[in-house]
């Protein structure tokens, strides 16, 4: 880049010099006419700019004029050949990125699948167990609601229970009133 602007400059300065070899003399312009008056200057802008020309390419030998150009444009060229391979590597290196950066997406794509479909495994599972769960508290309010409603029935077991109770309490009295006797006597 810096190689270009360098070029540029030195191309300005050769060209101011040259502003002085390329100036045509007042005798070689045509005499104004009042009625072309924009015109002429045209034409005379034209011909200056063709005169000016054709009088640096005859102030200097062709060969040498072949030589400047020819250095200058090598110059060019191997700046912009330079900043070519620089862009080249900036290419690459992106490149090389971008291909990390998608094999990286596709191993969290296929692990974000695996993870869903467990994830997708295990909700469904845990509804089901919802579910289950669900029923069984369903049929044990019904069973409770059910059992508030119906008089109890004595069982076989809660009948037994009494009877050893009773029983106890029984024998407790007989033990407790045969003490007293035989304390009382």
């Amino acid at each position: 880049m810096t190689s270009r602007l360098l070029w540029g400059l030195r191309w300005y300065e050769k060209m101011t010099e040259n502003e002085n070899d390329l100036i045509v003399q007042d005798e070689q312009l045509p005499a104004a006419d009042e009625h072309t008056g924009k015109k002429l200057g045209l034409v005379r802008g034209a011909r200056d700019f063709i005169g000016n020309t054709f009088a640096t390419l005859k102030g200097k030998d062709m060969n040498q004029a072949v030589e400047e150009f020819t250095s200058e444009m090598t110059l060019v060229a191997e700046g912009l050949s330079e900043d070519q391979a620089v862009l080249r590597q900036d290419v690459d290196k992106l490149s090389a990125q971008q291909t990390l950066l998608e094999e990286k997406m596709q191993r969290s794509g296929k692990d974000a699948k695996a993870e869903t479909a467990e994830l997708r495994e295990a909700l469904k599972q845990n509804k089901k167990q919802a579910e289950n769960l669900e029923k069984r508290l369903d049929a044990l309010e019904k069973a409770l609601k059910d059992a508030e409603k119906k008089p109890q029935k004595m069982g076989l077991g809660q009948t037994l229970r009494q009877a050893t109770w009773m029983v106890g309490i029984i024998c407790v009295a007989w033990v407790v009133v045969t003490v007293l006797k035989l304390i009382g006597r």
